[in-house]
């Protein structure tokens, strides 16, 4: 029997499980990546912080948490598995060479992590050295513009090396999208650059359906003050530090504690969506401040504030004052439609991890993250290497484009990219309104439709991302205009 080829779109966290996994199946495995394989994904700059059930923790509790944090509207037979098999996926990998520490209901990778910012990207390194040991081999500095399908099947995919131009096809037998989210839609995200939403313009574009898209998670504090990285903060932070309003009132903290929360810590993991609208909705009435000025010496070494602050202590030796906070964009519960073998509805097309959607419904339990891309990713990778075939309900004709448009009388792609994050964190933010999402709507169609500008081949990378940037901005407003209530991570006034 021939060996199976495997193509696996995306180096992150998910891609590179998958990918290990349908390697060690007797796959042949190739990992297309759109930068230097691992490092401008998420899961490298990501805390290296798993929520499973362990030592002492339950799948039941975690299960029941998971479902109550998303509001009943997740999938409950991914949830199920999320919380029956993380345990055992994370011991794997841990079999396989990688460093993880286990703790009641959590795991975490960060004793590799070069540096606070960095969390995961110890994690993601040796995920690297794994897959190449597991004969995995990897074609970098490319973006996959189309699935190509034959007979309602996958056949393989077509590509476009940026940094030449060179346009490249490659058949597979199975091809598993794993290319993290779309945070880079809005102008505050801490979502690497590369996150573009490529594998939801993949799946789209090829006519799957897109579930939870309007469930986009802010995290309730990121720095906001010139000079210092545009970045999130733990919300864990209130715990340490002062976050008041221009009066001096603590109000984050209060409304923390009358929510029924111990602290900022727990309210990170299970109330990220109300922390952010209180955020964003005080903030419309005036700056809110992180008041640094506050840490003794002493304090400044303490591991929880410096695990609060996400990056380097050392970036604020000259930011002893009030700083300003904002919310910023983090995570995408929405996604592409799996069932339990991380299948969609085109034959042979798998997809697995933030890409996907139904584990976390209208809102993420904080490290659920984590153990989402691990679980799944080995879920995605054993199932692509096998025999695994059934009956698609794919009935749609796939859009037929070119990968990208070049005109000299074009816009330059990344003014288009500026313009698009702009718009959808004016109109499509932590508050939204059916005014606001309509006005959404008409900008990023009219943005779609511009002609594009390229004399390099960074101008090229950035005009063959705009498709999935407009891509995932569409959805995620169409979503949002549909569902008329708030719910989780959406909100919605009343107009």
């Amino acid at each position: 029997m021939a060996q199976k080829k495997v193509i696996v779109v995306g180096a992150g966290g998910a891609g590179l499980t998958a990918a290990i996994e349908a390697a060690m199946a007797g796959a042949d495995v190739t990992v297309i990546s759109k930068t230097s394989a691992g490092l401008g994904t998420c899961t490298a700059y990501g805390a290296g912080f798993f929520t499973l059930p362990v030592c002492g923790v339950t799948p039941k509790e975690h299960f029941a948490k998971t479902i109550e944090v998303g509001k009943g509207i997740n999938d409950p037979s991914l949830v199920r598995i999320l919380s029956e098999k993380s345990e055992e996926s994370l011991k794997r990998l841990a079999e396989l060479g990688v460093k993880i520490e286990f703790t009641r209901g959590s795991a975490n990778t960060r004793s590799t992590a070069p540096n606070e910012l960095m969390g995961g990207a110890g994690f993601v390194g040796q995920l690297v050295e794994i897959a190449k040991s597991s004969n995995v081999k990897f074609i970098e500095w490319t973006v996959v513009t189309s699935l190509d399908l034959t007979k309602e099947k996958i056949s393989g995919v077509s590509a476009v090396d940026w940094r030449t131009g060179r346009t490249l096809s490659l058949q597979a037998d199975a091809v598993i999208i794993a290319t993290g989210g779309g945070g880079q839609i809005y102008r505050r995200s801490d979502n690497p650059s590369r996150m573009t939403g490529d594998g939801y313009s993949l799946a789209k574009r090829a006519g799957l359906e897109l579930i939870d898209m309007e469930f986009v998670q802010f995290y309730p504090i990121g720095w906001a003050e010139p000079g210092l990285p545009v970045w999130l903060a733990d919300t864990g932070l209130v715990d340490h530090i002062r976050i008041t309003d221009e009066t001096g009132d603590e109000f984050f903290i209060k409304a923390i504690k009358e929510w029924g929360y111990i602290n900022g810590a727990e309210a990170n993991l299970f109330a990220r969506d109300r922390c952010s609208v209180l955020m964003a909705k005080k903030e419309e009435k005036g700056p809110v401040f992180a008041h640094l000025e506050d840490v003794s010496d002493e304090k400044w070494e303490d591991r929880g504030l410096r695990y609060s602050l996400t990056i380097d202590h050392r970036f604020f030796d000259h930011f002893r004052r009030p700083v300003r906070v904002s919310p910023i964009q983090h995570y995408m519960s929405g996604g592409i439609k799996i069932d339990t073998g991380c299948r969609t509805g085109i034959s042979g097309l798998y997809a697995c991890g933030e890409a996907t959607g139904g584990v976390d419904g209208a809102n993420r339990i904080g490290g659920n993250a984590f153990s989402n891309i691990v679980t799944f990713g080995i879920i995605a990778g054993r199932h692509a290497a096998g025999d695994d075939v059934w009956e698609t309900k794919f009935h749609h004709e796939p859009e037929c484009c070119p990968p990208v448009a070049n005109s000299e009388k074009g816009t330059a792609p990344s003014i288009l990219r500026s313009e698009l994050q702009k718009t959808a964190w004016d109109l499509l933010g932590p508050v939204r309104s059916e005014k606001s999402i309509i006005h959404a709507q008409h900008k990023i169609h009219d943005i779609s439709e511009m002609k594009l500008m390229i004399n390099s081949p960074t101008e090229m990378l950035l005009a063959l991302e705009m498709k999935g940037l407009t891509d995932t901005a569409a959805a995620v407003a169409d979503a949002a205009l549909k569902r008329k209530g708030s719910l989780g991570t959406h909100f919605r006034e009343n107009d």
